[in-house]
């Protein structure tokens, strides 16, 4: 006799990227290669033991005000959690019931499905053309709730804001605008939060702000929809050192600026240095660039590349079979992947 609920009992998990000893070059999560903006480092230094013997701010105060300033809203709109899968968990939790079903690209970010199955709900999952172009009948989804990262997880794929508009418009339920990648494309669709009363944009500071240890995500949305949220948030779900670094993160945008630009300038140099080398490479608004080889599988061209000392990151799912995401690292390490490359033989 099983002691699980049905759905957690056929459930398959969300597999994370691997997270080996530091003797590899690291390319398979999408984290920063460079460290947190300065003053990361002094918030941190700065906690006394009365921070570390007391509970944090149950609603992350600060946190959420040096959100608000950065995004461009008031804090009521915006719930701050441990990570932004954690506010993806709530999202489902909050607005999905056994049965009903939500809408996704293929492909993406796999853990909306995981999430959506422990709830007992159904995913339609709308293939995105060969050139990763939203498909006419994601717009005419009747799902409860609409997951789109934008850019797309996997593909690094910028959708436009018009197409965002439409979905928003269209849809009879919940709109989730993943924007996980979003500081990298330089484009956000907060500012559809006040225009559409069911949308609701995700962030992290996992990425851009190089704090993927520190665990620190939001949501962005109408207050009605934030206090709805609340309702199901742990009393102090975001740590005393992860409010204090995400609030110096967020409050150091040149610092932010500057180094999304270098990510930015080396991805498009490595995306180059890739085509050239006769790669099929897809075009990238992200801080990782989604390739094909031009000759042997993605997995033997995975399994070589970590003999060398290099992870990056393949999916065995039929869309991406024979591709490798790459994260963008330094400038080096970036070089030395390129030279890596060029010499395999297979």
């Amino acid at each position: 006799m099983s002691f699980f609920r049905p759905e957690i009992e056929a459930l398959e998990p969300y597999v994370p990227g691997r997270q080996p000893g530091r003797d590899v070059i690291k390319l398979n999560a999408n984290e920063n290669p460079y460290p947190p903006a300065p003053g990361v480092r002094a918030a941190l230094a700065a906690l006394d033991a009365d921070d570390m013997r007391l509970y944090p701010s149950a609603v992350s105060e600060r946190l959420r005000a040096e959100a608000a300033s950065a995004f461009g809203v008031s804090s009521d709109w915006i719930i701050a959690g441990n990570g932004s899968d954690e506010v993806l968990a709530w999202i489902v939790r909050v607005f999905l019931d056994r049965g009903d079903e939500i809408a996704v690209v293929d492909p993406t970010y796999t853990l909306y499905e995981v999430l959506a199955a422990m709830q007992g709900a159904r995913t339609r999952r709308h293939p995105l053309s060969d050139t990763y172009a939203l498909p006419a009948a994601f717009f005419g989804a009747k799902a409860k709730v609409t997951f789109l990262p934008n850019p797309n997880a996997q593909t690094g794929t910028l959708f436009p804001e018009e197409a965002i508009r439409r979905l928003c418009a269209g849809s009879p339920g919940i709109v989730v605008i993943d924007e996980a990648y979003g500081d990298f494309a330089g484009v956000t669709m907060m500012p559809l939060v006040r225009e559409h009363g069911n949308l609701i944009v995700t962030r992290t500071l996992s990425k851009a702000q190089s704090l993927a240890g520190m665990r620190v995500g939001f949501a962005v949305s109408t207050p009605a929809i934030i206090a709805g949220l609340c309702k199901v948030k742990d009393s102090y779900n975001v740590n005393v050192a992860s409010q204090a670094a995400g609030a110096a993160a967020l409050a150091d945008g040149a610092y932010l600026r500057a180094t999304v630009a270098k990510i930015v300038a080396t991805r498009e140099r490595f995306a180059a240095a890739l085509a050239r080398l006769g790669w099929r490479v897809v075009p990238s608004a992200a801080n990782f660039v989604l390739v094909a080889p031009p000759r042997g599988t993605a997995r033997e061209w995975l399994d070589a590349l970590e003999a060398k000392g290099f992870l990056v990151r393949h999916f065995n799912t039929p869309r991406l079979d024979n591709m490798l995401r790459i994260s963008i690292g330094t400038d080096e390490q970036m070089h030395a992947l390129r030279a890596c490359i060029d010499a395999l033989r297979f």
